[in-house]
């Protein structure tokens, strides 16, 4: 299934603000499900929000207090269900770098320098949405732009949250 991604609104037919009953009108019943619930790591707590995950995990959706869609995630490595674009370039099909790059031309927005996390997650504050993957590939990337292997050439997930979400 095909998914336009668009920052602040939400992703094909799933708008932020919907409810679980309203998605579930749209995809169907979730084959995931989890409840809003406290994680505990000894002196450390975490509190984990409510998500729907559908198409074997690769959309997993998230939910505030009010049971509305707060946010969105698709997982896009060796996915086989979903297709995820964002002003028509392909997500997952796009190298890193190149996405990057085409993220910041295409939204005028620029990904939080700042972050530690570079070159596995790029954070863009002003319209919501990450990207990740947990390998990157063996060359430098301010030289090499497009590596020959896979491994760590594509980011593995993107997420988008309503606005605020990353402040």
């Amino acid at each position: 299934m095909r998914f336009d991604i668009i920052p602040h609104i939400g992703a094909g037919k799933i708008k932020f603000g919907m409810t679980r009953d309203e998605i579930q009108a749209i995809l169907g019943k979730p084959e995931f499900t989890s409840e809003e619930s406290i994680m505990e790591y000894g002196d450390f707590s975490m509190s984990l929000p409510s998500k729907d995950g559908y198409f074997k995990n690769e959309l997993q959706i998230t939910f505030d207090d009010n049971n509305k869609a707060d946010f969105i995630e698709f997982s896009g490595k060796d996915s086989k269900f979903t297709k995820v674009f964002i002003n028509e370039i392909e997500i997952f099909s796009t190298p890193a770098q190149q996405l990057i790059k085409e993220i910041l031309n295409s939204t005028n927005s620029n990904f939080d320098t700042t972050n530690n996390e570079i070159p596995y997650s790029y954070i863009f504050p002003s319209i919501d949405l990450a990207v990740w993957r947990q390998v990157i590939p063996a060359l430098n990337e301010e030289i090499e732009e497009i590596p020959d292997s896979d491994e760590g050439k594509y980011f593995w997930t993107i997420g988008i949250g309503i606005k605020g979400y990353y402040k």
